[in-house]
């Protein structure tokens, strides 16, 4: 039996459509939620919706990095359970891919290759579903998450505010740091990255173009992305 018939079946792209509508649903309510929580808190329009712009440019950059894996794991998987998995955001896509690779080599299989047989799809699809529990596991105890913030920090924002800027600093360079020493391609996108959004945020400074800074992010991942992809091949 041909594993992409079945990858490509209605039924999987359907059940991808309702989950895609699904965490639209999800955006919007929670779009339209804060919209009223700032409107409550004196925020006005301007405010408003320079904070939506700002956020939306900004998003960009990281945007565009999960279009392009997104199109790897649809060539290598199927575009219908890429979709199935991905529309709805399930989970990284990066690890996404990671996780149906390393399923195939359990599986004795290569991912991707043209002799990619149905059991390491199977394969695929089961590992990378058990990841995805980690989600369901998250969402149950979110809701503790507020009291725990609470003993951590003793109801000091100004600790919250450090305990969360060095969480972001750790999360950042370890997926960094494991992706740099890969290759030389891999280290000088890296370093490219960030060299180029840390001057993006310094130049918005100096030329008095406060705006540049939210496209620093989108900028420094795309240009090193393309500089990237030339050194490799």
């Amino acid at each position: 039996m041909d594993w992409k018939a079945i990858a490509n079946e209605w039924w999987v792209w359907f059940s991808g459509g309702v989950t895609a509508v699904l965490g639209l649903y999800m955006a919007w309510y929670f779009l339209r939620t804060a919209l009223r929580f700032m409107h409550s808190q004196g925020f006005t329009p301007d405010q408003t919706k320079a904070m939506i712009r700002g956020a939306a440019i900004t998003a960009i950059g990281p945007v565009l990095a999960n279009v392009f894996v997104m199109i790897a794991l649809a060539v290598a998987i199927s575009p219908a359970f890429a979709w199935q998995r991905e529309g709805v955001g399930v989970g990284s896509v990066f690890t996404e891919l990671a996780q149906a690779s390393n399923a195939a080599i359990a599986a004795g299989e290569k991912f991707g290759d043209p002799s990619f047989t149905i059991k390491g799809f199977a394969a695929a699809v089961l590992i990378m579903n058990i990841a995805g529990w980690g989600w369901s596991v998250e969402a149950i105890f979110t809701r503790y998450l507020g009291k725990l913030r609470e003993k951590v920090t003793g109801g000091d924002q100004a600790l919250l505010a450090v305990i969360a800027g060095a969480s972001m600093v750790a999360i950042f360079s370890y997926y960094s740091i494991s992706n740099a020493i890969k290759s030389t391609p891999h280290l000088v996108t890296v370093v490219l990255a960030a060299g180029l959004s840390m001057l993006l945020f310094k130049l918005a400074d100096w030329i008095k173009v406060p705006r540049l800074k939210e496209w620093a992010l989108g900028i420094a991942m795309f240009v090193a992305m393309f500089v990237g992809k030339i050194l490799a091949g």
